[in-house]
């Protein structure tokens, strides 16, 4: 007979334990090699545990490529100016009114700016028509002016044909005259 002791140090949130085994056990030889088994396979678990314990309430880190954010430079489309003859407002009397209008598209990318240049003449057309229908007393105010900045982000972003869609991210006013 003999007595086997096996002791194991498990570190878990910063506390220690210790496990320990103790067995009597008569000296066969074949029954001291399944003792040693078993007791390597308890402290292998015993560690597999403490392992998994101790990489679980470890913080996560992000990799360098997750941090990393990239920075995208503004696409703009300066068009040429716009001088347009206004209607006379509906409740004064505003005749021969003419509104000057320069302008600064924005939009996402090069490919997008590609499509606006190829599509110029539809693209000015379209804002020739939007200007024109516009009231002298609507653009004096701040909100008029805003309000003609969306009509335009609007009408310009569309699918021009199969490959081209476009989609205005921002219209800027460079020059507004109104005469």
């Amino acid at each position: 007979m003999f007595d086997l002791l096996f002791l194991s140090l498990l570190p878990f949130n910063g506390y220690k334990f210790f496990i320990g085994i103790r067995i009597n056990m008569p000296t066969t030889p074949k029954k001291v090699n399944i003792l040693n088994l078993i007791l390597i396979l308890i402290t292998l678990l015993a560690l597999s545990a403490a392992a998994y314990l101790w990489f679980q309430n470890q913080p996560k880190t992000k990799t360098k490529k997750q941090d990393e954010i990239t920075i995208v430079s503004p696409v703009f489309l300066t068009l040429k100016p716009f001088t347009v003859s206004l209607p006379a407002s509906e409740d004064n009397g505003d005749i021969n009114k003419i509104l000057y209008v320069g302008m600064v598209l924005r939009v996402a990318d090069e490919d997008q700016k590609t499509a606006l240049l190829e599509y110029l003449p539809e693209v000015r057309s379209d804002i020739l028509f939007l200007l024109s229908k516009q009231y002298v007393s609507k653009l004096k105010q701040e909100t008029g002016k805003f309000e003609l900045q969306e009509q335009i982000k609007n009408t310009l972003s569309r699918q021009y044909d199969i490959k081209h869609s476009v989609k205005i991210d921002e219209v800027l006013f460079t020059d507004f005259i109104i005469r």
